[in-house]
């Protein structure tokens, strides 16, 4: 149905409005953009990769894209001291943004149904631009990147959110992109292109429900959203649902100065207490992996491989290429408690580290954690038993890919867990509750909070 809003509301009246005159139906479109191309992936041998060349590194004759290295790593964090892995090192600081309007007063958001290869789901939903300097400095000889401009020339119009941020630093090395949101004047023409339609945020947060229809790059984009004082409150009377409104309100609080200096303090404290040291090493270097001709693997099957992939799709600015995926051997799963505390949503993050984040630590989910790598329930992370919750405790439960340009078929379930008031939950020093407000004004403020639980935020919105 399509709701009628104030032009003074901000995001949150987008969050509630479910359809408008401008937008299509995101289920149909989607299908109808999928339906446009042909699209091929098969999985060929890594030396059977045109232009790149394995040696010490799996790197592009161009010297450009991205490498996959070796990578030794110890900490005191967790329960494995050492351990070597291959690791993605992609130096290039990509862009990701959307571009968002006001439509009849009401924020609309240009995205892409955008093909990536390693999506379980193959076309998905993504950012009006998601492209590293190679892509639109268009080193592959491709086509160039449409609605590039918004996002390098800003003169006359909003930057609602601008922020570089970690991405997942347990296969990427020090990876970061630029999260841009952009809002062009109401009565700014702008021509939409056929991958592209204008969808609400109420739109776009029913596809994270779902799941495998919004991925991973607009998700990380999306968590940079709030609402605070410039929603008119009275949107409120028409959310129905009343955790729904509990995480508005969760917005809206524990956003101050104060707040987030205390919990910067905190986060230091933490650093403080764990060590990391990495080292780039060559693949022949590491202990229990397997460096073949098909693929890097480990010893016993575990974790992750390495694989070549050929791709075809008509839609993208090169129609074929190929390139090395990186292919978990199981799903992910990240989870988020929250439980209302003095009155007010709040959720149990952990300062986790890991190997590729850029400063070591950041604020996780409750739980993150691959099932497949461990070998019994003595060796799951704490709170891991909340992944067993009563099914009246589930506010949310679906898969989402990871990012299916560098990860083949890397599916993650996410989850959001509402323990009831007065339950007590038992949770080591190095996790914290916190306001949705709070992780918010953390996600503005740098290297703060892993992809994985902005990932899970913005499935809250």
């Amino acid at each position: 149905m399509s709701t009628k809003v104030n032009r003074s509301d901000g995001f949150l009246a987008s969050s509630i409005t479910l359809s408008t005159a401008e937008t299509p139906d995101p289920d149909s479109f989607l299908e109808k953009r999928s339906a446009s191309a042909s699209y091929g992936v098969a999985e060929i041998p890594l030396d059977a990769l045109p232009d790149w060349r394995i040696d010490d590194r799996l790197s592009h004759a161009s010297g450009r894209f991205f490498a996959v290295e070796g990578l030794s790593i110890h900490t005191d964090f967790g329960p494995t001291p050492q351990w070597c892995q291959p690791i993605i090192v992609q130096p290039e600081i990509g862009i990701l943004g959307i571009i968002v309007k006001r439509i009849n007063g009401v924020h609309h958001f240009l995205m892409q149904a955008k093909m990536e290869p390693g999506n379980s789901e193959l076309v998905q939903y993504a950012a009006t631009v998601q492209a590293t300097p190679s892509n639109y400095q268009r080193v592959h000889g491709g086509r160039s990147t449409p609605y590039l401009e918004y996002f390098r020339e800003h003169a006359g119009r909003r930057i609602v959110f601008d922020q570089l941020l970690s991405e997942h630093a347990s296969w990427y090395l020090h990876k970061r992109n630029r999260n841009m949101i952009v809002e062009i004047p109401e009565n700014e023409d702008i021509a939409v292109a056929d991958d592209f339609a204008w969808l609400t945020l109420g739109q776009l947060r029913h596809q994270l429900e779902r799941g495998n229809r919004v991925n991973m790059n607009a998700r990380t984009v999306l968590s940079g959203i709030s609402y605070d004082a410039e929603d008119d409150a009275d949107s409120y009377g028409d959310i129905r649902d009343a955790f729904r409104l509990q995480v508005v309100e969760s917005h809206r609080a524990g956003r101050s100065n104060a707040d987030v200096s205390a919990a910067m303090t905190w986060l230091i404290d933490q650093k403080a207490k764990f060590s990391l040291d990495i080292r780039r090493i060559s693949l022949r270097d590491m202990d229990k992996w397997v460096r073949g001709t098909d693929s890097i693997r480990h010893c016993e099957d575990r974790y992750f491989r390495i694989v070549g992939l050929s791709v075809a799709a008509p839609s993208r600015e090169v129609d074929t290429w190929s390139q090395p995926m990186l292919e978990p051997t199981s799903s992910n799963v990240v989870a988020l408690i929250c439980q209302r505390r003095s009155g007010v949503l709040q959720f149990l993050v952990q300062a986790m580290i890991q190997p590729g984040l850029t400063d070591r630590l950041e604020l996780a989910a409750t739980v993150q954690l691959t099932p497949g790598s461990y070998r019994g329930p003595e060796d799951l992370p704490p709170l891991a038993e909340c992944l067993d919750a009563p099914e009246s405790w589930i506010r949310l439960e679906a898969v989402q890919s990871e990012d299916g340009g560098r990860f083949l078929r890397a599916d993650t379930t996410h989850v959001v867990v509402n323990v009831p008031d007065g339950h007590t939950v038992n949770a080591p020093d190095n996790y914290r509750w916190m306001t949705l407000g709070l992780l918010n004004r953390l996600i503005r403020s740098g290297y703060y909070v892993n992809v994985e639980a902005r990932s899970l935020i913005a499935c809250l919105l």
